[in-house]
């Protein structure tokens, strides 16, 4: 994997997780203001099990790249 189309991918990996994160964030705001009086309870449990899911497609998506930069180099080396 080139340098450059290593770097790309990592940014639109980095715009991915951030839409994600984004759209969690609406998601939760959206179903904690139809019931004012435990906002702040159903907030983090929206927000809370929509951020997981998220944050580990960034980190599983991370290591697929990194993993996928060292197996390339390993062949151009070979």
């Amino acid at each position: 994997m080139s340098e450059y189309r290593f770097f790309l991918l990592h940014k639109v990996l980095v715009v991915l997780v951030n839409m994600l994160v984004l759209a969690s964030l609406t998601m939760a705001m959206y179903m904690a203001s139809k019931d004012p009086e435990e906002f702040t309870l159903v907030f983090l449990k929206v927000f809370g099990s929509l951020l997981l899911p998220s944050l580990l497609v960034g980190v599983v998506g991370k290591r697929w790249l990194h993993r996928q930069a060292q197996f390339e180099y390993r062949e151009e080396t070979t």
